[in-house]
């Protein structure tokens, strides 16, 4: 529906009303203080005939303010309702989010039982195919395709892990397969367009909360208005479930990404995007005018048994470099031995739960 339109047909009727009841249209009337009067009583939810804050009421409330939706349909209207609701949103978010972590960890766990036991299936189906035609069992590639053939053979599920863009595909899935269906129960039972049902999902279902469209506000007729009720928190809280797992596991896919893009860019050092001059390998002092590098090493006289001091460096510096790898390597092996117990981004929080649920450390 067009703005502008809905627009001009609500300044045109309030128009005509207040030709109506006014006598001066141009001037403030008590007809001003009626509407405004209606207006604020149905925000609030004082003009609606049904209690807002019975067992139910109170419930899908509760709901809302844990999970940081916040419609705005029903508020505390007194000073101790509002102290309560501080009170209860600092311990009820805290726990939101402890539950939130705890479900995208079980939920992980439980695609990845899922993947796995897939993952067997096909292996074992190579090797039944295979036996079959007397053919032998090829399931060495890689180092990767080895470590997934061996940890599917010994059973182990900690040298295993899904491909974390499998995991997203399932999620994806299953949050699109709830979306549409809660859309279609909204659209049915609300009376609205299956967009604005499907839009109104996705507001709810991300906790962003406008409140422009928000479920349960009026007396429903085609179904039992309890067990709507019910359904409508169910709904609610299975698909902010949802949501927050596979954005979670969106910010991996992302990341991966971002360090793709970074890697295929080969971003270094430069200043007015010029590329920095090769470091001289000699003995600390500037290469001489017309110094070739690439000929400088390329031979080296050993049948005469004479080496220069900066020709014996040249010829010995690939393994003074594959010692300080090996050096390097062993004292991150060290450091990261050490820090087993601190806390850091990627070991607490969704971000940690993922890392470890796919196996990636970066």
């Amino acid at each position: 529906m067009d703005p502008l339109r809905v627009l001009f047909q609500f300044e045109a009727t309030l128009a005509r009303f207040r030709r109506r009841y006014c006598a001066n249209s141009s001037m403030y009337c008590d007809f001003d203080d009626l509407v405004a009067l209606i207006a604020d009583g149905t925000a609030s939810g004082i003009a609606s005939h049904r209690e807002r804050f019975d067992y139910l009421g109170s419930l899908f409330f509760s709901g809302t303010v844990i999970s940081t939706i916040g419609f705005g349909s029903s508020t505390p209207r007194t000073d101790a309702g509002r102290v309560l609701t501080i009170i209860y949103g600092v311990v009820g978010c805290t726990s939101c989010v402890l539950f939130f972590n705890l479900f995208l960890e079980r939920f992980v766990t439980a695609l990845s039982y899922l993947l796995r036991y897939f993952h067997e299936r096909k292996i074992q189906r190579r090797m039944m195919k295979n036996s079959n035609m007397n053919k032998p069992v090829t399931l060495l590639i890689n180092n990767e395709d080895y470590c997934e053939s061996a940890s599917s053979c010994e059973g182990g599920m900690d040298s295993w892990r899904p491909s974390v863009y499998k995991v997203f595909f399932c999620l994806f899935s299953i949050s699109a397969l709830l979306i549409s269906t809660a859309a279609w129960i909204y659209s049915h039972v609300e009376d609205w367009a299956y967009v604005e049902a499907l839009y109104f999902c996705f507001i709810s279902f991300a906790t962003i909360g406008f409140g422009d469209y928000v479920s349960n506000q009026k007396d429903v007729t085609k179904i039992n208005g309890d067990l709507y009720r019910f359904l409508n928190f169910a709904l609610l809280t299975l698909g902010a479930c949802c949501f927050y797992c596979l954005f979670n596991v969106s910010s991996i896919v992302v990341r991966q990404l971002l360090n793709f893009m970074i890697k295929k860019m080969d971003v270094k050092g430069t200043i007015c995007c010029l590329k920095k001059k090769r470091r001289y390998m000699g003995l600390g002092l500037r290469p001489p005018k017309g110094y070739d590098e690439a000929s400088e090493r390329s031979s080296v006289d050993y049948q005469d048994g004479l080496l220069s001091l900066k020709e014996f460096l040249m010829n010995n510096q690939s393994s003074v470099l594959l010692l300080q790898k090996q050096l390097i390597k062993s004292a991150m092996k060290n450091a990261k031995d050490n820090e087993e117990q601190k806390i850091s981004a990627t070991r607490v929080g969704p971000m940690g739960i993922l890392d470890q649920a796919f196996g990636d450390e970066n």
